[in-house]
C-alpha cells in the first residue's frame, strides 16, 4: 500500500519516495513502451504521473470529457477531482500521448458512448484510464480507525509500481511521480508556493519537504562553478 501524504509528513527523510532522475524516466518510457501490452495507455499514465502533480487517486478519477471536449479537441485545463486546483493541459508531451491512447480507445471500442459524432466517439463520462480488462481501475473506500471515509486505487498503484519495476527503479512509489515533479519545479527556480499549489498538498510543510531533500549533485556543481 502507498504512503499517504499525511504519513509522509511523519516519516523522517530518508524514507521520502525515490526521485526518478530524467535519464531513468527517459528509460522508463523506452522500456514501457517496447514492453507494455498497452504502450500507450501505460505511456500517457506515465506522463500524468510525472507531469501533472496529481496522486494515482486523483488520476484515477480523471474522466474522459475533463481532458476532452465534445468537438473533439483536447482541453486547456480542467479542475482535479476531489481537489480545488486547475490542471492546465499545456505541456505538448503529455498532449502527444494523451493523443495516442485515445486513438488507442477509438480504435479498440474501449469505452465507446452513443454519439459518434461527439468526444471522438468515446464516452465522456467513462474513466480516462482502463484496465487490461477494459474496465476503469477500481476505487476502493475504507473505513479509518477514526471512523473517517478514506479512498485508495490499489490496482493502480499496483500497476505503476509494476511499470517503475520493470524500467529498473529501485524501491517503486506511487509518490514518486509528485516528488520527481516538485523537485523539477524548483530547480528550475519556480518559488515554493505555485509548486505547493500545483501539488495540492493539505500543508506547506508536506511540499517544502519534498523539495529541500532533494540529493544534490557535486560533481554537477564544480561543473558549473567555472
Amino acid at each position: 500500500m502507498s504512503v499517504s501524504l499525511t504519513e509522509l509528513r511523519e516519516i523522517p527523510t530518508m524514507a521520502l519516495p525515490q526521485l526518478i532522475e530524467k535519464p531513468q524516466r527517459d528509460w522508463l518510457f523506452k522500456v514501457t513502451k517496447l514492453n507494455s501490452k498497452q504502450p500507450e495507455r501505460d505511456q500517457c499514465l506515465l506522463a500524468f504521473f510525472f507531469g501533472s502533480a496529481c496522486s494515482t487517486l486523483e488520476i484515477n478519477r480523471i474522466q474522459l470529457k475533463d481532458v476532452l471536449t465534445k468537438s473533439g479537441k483536447l482541453t486547456k485545463s480542467y479542475t482535479v477531482r476531489g481537489a480545488e486546483r486547475e490542471f492546465y493541459l499545456s505541456s505538448e508531451r503529455l498532449r502527444e500521448y494523451l493523443n495516442q491512447y485515445l486513438s488507442y480507445r477509438v480504435k479498440n471500442h474501449i469505452g465507446l458512448g452513443d454519439n459518434p459524432d461527439q468526444y471522438r466517439s468515446l464516452d465522456p463520462d467513462s474513466a480516462l484510464f482502463y484496465s487490461y480488462q477494459n474496465k476503469p481501475y477500481s476505487i476502493v473506500r475504507k473505513l479509518t480507525p477514526a471512523g473517517t471515509d478514506s479512498y485508495s486505487c490499489d490496482a493502480l498503484n499496483r500497476h505503476i509500481k509494476t511499470l517503475l519495476t520493470n524500467a529498473g527503479i529501485e524501491s517503486p512509489s506511487t509518490l514518486s511521480g509528485r516528488r520527481t515533479f516538485a523537485v523539477e519545479l524548483h530547480r528550475q527556480g519556480y518559488d515554493v508556493a505555485h509548486i505547493h499549489y500545483m501539488l495540492g498538498n493539505k500543508t506547506l510543510e508536506t511540499t517544502q519537504k519534498l523539495i529541500t531533500t532533494d540529493p544534490i549533485n557535486m560533481g554537477a556543481i564544480v561543473a558549473n562553478a567555472f
